[in-house]
């Protein structure tokens, strides 16, 4: 009775309240209303059964409902909720005016984090997309507002979202750079998921660039993060064939294929994670058929590419294809082989797998030879608009990079005036006293007028020195017009009259080539086989003089590194230089003459050296200019037997130069080839040894 009583006291109060509050409750559940209605749109359109007419449809009402909104804070909310669950959507053009709205509201109502979170929206959409320099625009723009709302996790997840990015488009130096920006923060709050995951992405940067060694380290690291925590062990399954991609590239087959077998070994592996199963098993499959040992290779690349496809894979079944294209020709089924290579290049073409293209065209020149010349010519305009398109991302994310530290530099300051007019706070309330008040004035006073007279004083030859930069640069213009002129030149002649000979004599060839004897006629293939190898080589050089006539980027180095990259890919290159030298003001005939003799070195040592290591490395002494040219090949008795052509042409090349050189080889024991090169003084020398180490 007396609860009763009390329940009805409180129904009376309630109802008997005055009318404002009333008011707000309604209002609160009619806000409360309109929000549900927008979450109750957006599963609709999250439903897979819907169709895409009735999704934009639903969306498009739902865009109208958040507009017509009656206050911006409400706008704000809809509008972000929106973003944050329609990036998937069909309409790109409608998500790009929800989300654009949602930060413009949201900056007006200082709510940063939903600020970098809306950002965070924009980069998955663009990342859907395959716009990258976009994505990692985004990425970055949102970064910037976490680490100033101080979201330490979110700022370092943002930092290896980036860096995924400028993996997938080969930028690894950079790449490492931001993810080692990620571990930063995440072991400033000890997140050992997320550590796990920086240092696998680590890994596969690292591999990138060749460096097998610190990539395994980077992935030992990631598996001790991974265990620090309870783990899935289809993560660590992840890891060990990572670790497995690592040995394979670098030969150590028996060791891949190991690790290979641990991850088909993982418990339920293939129901759980079926993708990373059919990977392993082609990997697995690979290893073993280029540790030359076929047993049971047909059987499971079979099942790896049933299994792809499926699941729909197509870029990952291209990539069985292909091992299965290679099983065949090892296997001597030549037709069998073109027949799977072309699977393989059919559904690179579909999925936009551009590596595996660059695979498939010169293995498929190799078996189909009559149509090697048209895959040669696929796989040169392919490299080399991605090489183009690469450096032109890079560039951008250089210029993002380049704006995300002048961010951090200005929070840095910001920091630092704060914990200065902190101090200055607590000193003007220590003071009770008129005298030490009048004293601080002066001396403030003092100060700040010596700081003004070092600030004029600093812009001063802030000044001096933009004007004399800008004279170097308009010198440096002048020069560059010149090397330029002459580059578009040579390679004209080259293209116009050399190799308009050569395609002449290739035609008249390929016409007596129909003659009657089967012997005449192999013998006048071979002739012709060595005449198209030589045009390959004039067009390779006119096409990159041509290029570099009209691109700034290219220059010196560049060269060096284009025809390091150019060689076989199971050598790795590694070119050494200080790249704050200016080694493209070297004469021209030095330069040249040097390339000329790069390229015979390197090629003796692809031919003959049977090495797996090829290293350049540049350097001044005073005035003299030193190239070090070292294999770790089988080597030669240098005081055994006549003088090759090679060295004859080094001999001859240097002579010209009036240097001297050295060879050193031990025969087991590699080939070491030294040059020195008297050089003028006129090439820029700096007291920085900042050498660029380059892994092709």
């Amino acid at each position: 009775m007396i609860k009763r009583y009390f329940t009805l006291l409180i129904l009376v109060h309630l109802f008997s309240s005055c009318s404002e509050t009333n008011t707000k409750q309604l209002a609160i559940l009619k806000n409360t209303a309109k929000n549900d209605s927008i979450l109750i749109w957006i599963e609709e359109i999250k439903n897979p059964k819907s169709s895409e007419l009735q999704k934009t449809t639903i969306l498009k009402k739902a865009y109208q409902y958040a507009l017509n909104a009656n206050s911006d804070s409400l706008k704000s909310k809809y509008f972000s909720t929106l973003s944050e669950n329609l990036y998937l959507t069909g309409d790109s053009t409608l998500f790009r005016k929800i989300n654009k709205l949602a930060i413009s509201l949201n900056q007006k109502q200082n709510d940063s984090l939903s600020i970098g979170n809306r950002y965070w929206d924009l980069a998955l959409f663009f990342n859907k997309y395959f716009v990258k320099d976009s994505a990692y625009y985004s990425y970055s723009e949102a970064q910037k507002v976490f680490e100033n709302s101080k979201e330490i996790q979110l700022s370092g997840r943002m930092y290896l979202s980036m860096a995924n990015i400028q993996a997938q488009i080969k930028d690894y130096v950079g790449s490492e750079s931001t993810i080692t920006r990620a571990i930063e923060r995440f072991k400033s709050i000890n997140d050992n998921n997320y550590l796990y995951k920086s240092y696998n992405a680590l890994g596969i940067s690292l591999g990138g660039l060749g460096d097998t060694e610190k990539s395994q380290a980077y992935y030992n690291e990631a598996l001790y993060y991974l265990k620090q925590e309870t783990f899935d062990k289809e993560q660590e399954a992840t890891i060990i064939n990572n670790i497995g991609v690592i040995f394979r590239n670098n030969k150590q087959y028996k060791k891949a294929i190991e690790n290979f077998r641990v991850v088909l070994k993982t418990d339920s592996i293939e129901i759980k994670n079926p993708d990373l199963y059919a990977k392993a098993l082609s990997n697995l499959a690979s290893s073993k058929l280029y540790d030359r040992d076929t047993l049971g290779v047909r059987k499971l690349l079979l099942e790896a590419i049933k299994l792809k496809s499926s699941m729909n894979n197509t870029s990952s079944l291209a990539g069985s294809y292909f091992n299965y294209a290679e099983y065949k020709a090892f296997a001597h089924d030549t037709l069998a082989a073109i027949t799977n290579a072309k699977i393989a290049e059919e559904l690179s073409l579909k999925s936009d797998n551009n590596e595996r293209l660059l695979e498939v065209w010169p293995f498929l020149a190799i078996v189909e030879k009559k149509n090697a010349p048209n895959y040669f010519q696929k796989y040169i305009q392919l490299d080399d608009s991605l090489q183009k398109e690469e450096r032109k991302i890079q560039n951008k994310f250089a210029r993002i990079r380049f704006e995300t530290d002048e961010f951090i530099a200005e929070n840095v300051e910001l920091e630092t005036e704060k914990e200065v007019l902190s101090k200055q706070k607590q000193i003007w309330i220590g003071i009770a006293v008129g005298f030490f008040l009048l004293g601080l004035s002066v001396y403030i006073i003092i100060n700040q007028r010596a700081k003004n007279q070092k600030l004029r004083f600093d812009q001063q030859q802030q000044a001096n020195n933009q004007e004399i930069f800008n004279l170097m640069l308009m010198q440096k213009q002048k020069v560059d017009e010149v090397k330029r002129l002459e580059q578009k030149r040579i390679s004209e002649e080259l293209h116009d009259g050399v190799l308009g000979k050569m395609l002449g004599a290739r035609m008249v060839l390929t016409g007596l080539n129909k003659r009657a004897t089967e012997e005449a006629i192999q013998e006048k293939s071979k002739a012709l086989g060595s005449l198209q190898e030589i045009e390959h080589e004039i067009r390779s050089i006119s096409h990159e003089l041509s290029h570099s006539a009209y691109q700034k980027i290219n220059n010196f180095t560049d060269s060096i590194e284009s025809l390091l990259s150019g060689g076989n890919k199971n050598i790795k290159t590694i070119f050494n230089y200080n790249e704050d030298e200016s080694w493209d003001s070297l004469e021209g005939t030095i330069k040249i003459n040097v390339y000329r003799i790069i390229q015979e070195t390197f090629q003796n040592a692809i031919k003959h050296a049977n090495c797996t290591i090829f290293e350049i490395t540049f350097y001044r002494t005073d005035d003299v200019f030193n190239v070090i040219m070292n294999d770790n090949g089988r080597g030669f008795n240098i005081n055994k037997g006549k003088k090759g052509i090679g060295i004859r042409n080094i001999t001859s090349r240097i002579n010209k130069l009036n240097g001297t050189y050295n060879v050193d080889s031990v025969e087991g024991k590699g080939t070491t080839i030294s040059l020195q090169i008297p050089v003028n003084k006129n090439l820029n020398n700096t007291t920085d040894n900042n050498t660029q180490y380059k892994n092709v």
